[in-house]
């Protein structure tokens, strides 16, 4: 026996169905449907917006091989203040922190070069970055902040860079025989890099003179 004896019935219980069921259905589907316009919207926002990033960084490096500092501050500026988010803003601001270091200007580049270690999540960003910190830090004879970078860091690949600083700060801090074991170190961790070995060993020869 059907279920509904008549088309009558039939036609009825759909009418029913629909008047307690289409509103929501209507309404999911307008749901998926501006999900998939927004999400497409989104994803056409998202590279435009990465290829106007592109452009001022391209801009940007061309503004650095000239050596042109007006320009790499406006652009670089720029590229932070519009795609803080972006990579393109942690290499801005390494170039800037390089550009007030060179300049003189420490506390600036420190200023950058923090704002850079506490957003950055990949590592080899983290490493780069600190360990221009501590060479800043270092110049600007803050040893204390430069020795507690180092103690909180896994050196990893990047021992030999390390341990050269720590030898940097004893050397500063006139304990030459810190300062020999800590480039011993370094020396010992570069064994493929001979440049880094001769520059290491120059620091060595000249803690025999302090």
């Amino acid at each position: 026996m059907d279920v509904y004896n008549t088309e009558e019935e039939q036609v009825e219980a759909i009418k029913k169905w629909w008047n307690e069921n289409g509103k929501s259905i209507i309404a999911g589907i307008i749901i998926g449907v501006t999900a998939i316009f927004g999400w497409r919207s989104y994803e056409n926002h998202t590279a435009m917006q990465a290829k106007a990033a592109s452009i001022l960084y391209e801009q940007l490096l061309v503004a650095s091989r000239k050596n042109d500092s007006n320009n790499i501050r406006s652009i670089a500026n720029n590229i932070i203040a519009d795609y803080e988010s972006s990579t393109y803003a942690v290499f801005s601001k390494l170039m800037l922190a390089k550009l007030e270091s060179e300049s003189g200007d420490l506390e600036n580049a420190e200023v950058y070069l923090y704002s850079v270690l506490d957003n950055v999540s990949r590592d080899e960003f983290k490493h780069i970055t600190r360990l221009r910190l501590i060479r800043v830090l270092i110049a600007n004879n803050k040893l204390e902040s430069a020795d507690e970078l180092l103690t909180k860091v896994k050196p990893n690949q990047f021992a030999a860079h390390y341990e050269e600083l720590r030898g940097d700060i004893f050397a500063k801090q006139g304990n030459v025989k810190g300062a020999v074991e800590a480039y011993q170190k370094a020396i010992a961790n570069s064994a493929n890099n001979e440049d880094a070995q001769i520059i290491l060993q120059m620091k060595l020869d000249d803690l025999g003179r302090i």
